[in-house]
């Protein structure tokens, strides 16, 4: 529990009514009930402010003069001003360093004093785990593996030999970092398997969703950079980079030896053929198929893909196809009975 002055010097913001309240939790505007925070974003949820029982509002300055019986903190942008809140009230932040006695620990795996490592959880030989790391029960870290300061990693994770993970990395259950990637040769006979030798290299502040595969490099490394945020049900495959701050959307498959730059943002479904070069700043839409090397700052969708705006006159047209169809054939109808009558 924490004082609504408190939480106001936390997100530097100008508190109006009583500051000396206790605020003990966090909700939406609908669900909000006495003792709890909570902001209004959107003018929609207006309608709720009469009717919410929360005990402080984060608002804008443009609802600042609106709510005199309401206590309010006044910011400049209230989601952000959330998301730090929240961080307050975020029960997965608890954990108790040390390690269980249930984890199985290699002799020479070198773990930090303040980290949590949970029961049933396996540390492979020359490990290095960083301060503040948290890794929950049923977690998988194979031989060589290094995770940074104050990464969370799952349950049910596997992290295969040799794989670098950096720091306030968030790796949600499931995923499997540092498969083989998928590399066969035909010799005649039956598909010859190419022996996957890389790693696979996550740097600082990513998040990883739930059931991710990204598999390792045949011989160089797989790179996610920094900042870059993947959801669940991805499939990354091997000697692919995806540059700084881009956002990967559930059910994406990017194929080997693909370059995404950076800040690129490839929405829900999309599939990159393998040795594609993304530029940075591009967006795809849902369902893209990106076939070929794709310029810098643009928007694209279809199969195969093409320019955004040129795709949205090509649906126009689609809807359309019933209606010319039924007047191309009486067209020919009209023709072939003229042919006939001379």
């Amino acid at each position: 529990m924490i004082s609504l002055r408190e939480i106001c010097e936390i997100i530097d913001g100008e508190l109006i009514g009583d500051g000396s309240i206790i605020i003990s939790g966090i909700s939406g505007i609908e669900e909000a009930k006495k003792g709890d925070i909570t902001f209004l974003v959107q003018a929609g949820y207006e309608r709720y402010i009469d009717t919410c029982q929360a005990s402080a509002i984060i608002v804008s300055s443009a609802y600042a003069d609106r709510f005199k019986d309401k206590n309010l903190i006044v910011v400049q942008n209230p989601q952000l001003a959330y998301i730090k809140v929240a961080g307050l009230f975020d029960l997965n932040k608890n954990k108790e360093p040390g390690i269980s006695p249930l984890a199985i620990i290699s002799k020479d795996a070198e773990i930090a004093p303040d980290a949590a490592i949970s029961p049933f959880v396996y540390i492979g030989q020359g490990v290095k785990i960083g301060r503040g790391v948290w890794i929950h029960p049923f977690v998988y870290i194979g031989d060589g593996a290094s995770i940074g300061e104050d990464t969370i990693i799952y349950p049910g994770v596997t992290i295969y030999n040799r794989t670098e993970i950096g720091k306030r990395v968030i790796i949600h259950g499931g995923s499997i970092i540092g498969a083989d990637g998928f590399g066969y040769m035909w010799d005649g006979e039956g598909h010859r398997k190419i022996p996957q030798l890389g790693k696979v290299v996550i740097e600082d502040d990513v998040e990883i969703g739930a059931n991710v595969t990204i598999d390792r490099a045949s011989l160089d490394k797989t790179v996610i950079k920094k900042g870059t945020k993947i959801d669940n049900l991805v499939q990354i495959a091997h000697n692919v980079t995806i540059g700084e701050n881009s956002i990967i959307v559930a059910q994406v498959g990017i194929a080997g030896s693909s370059k995404i730059g950076r800040n690129v943002v490839l929405a829900g479904q999309v599939g990159v053929r393998d040795h594609v070069v993304i530029g940075d700043n591009v967006r795809a839409g849902g369902q893209t198929g990106i076939t070929k090397d794709v310029k810098a700052g643009s928007s694209v969708s279809g199969t195969p893909h093409m320019p955004h705006k040129e795709w949205l006159k090509l649906q126009a047209q689609l809807k359309r196809l019933p209606e010319l169809f039924e007047r191309m054939k009486k067209i020919e109808e009209r023709l072939f009975s003229g042919e006939e009558n001379d």
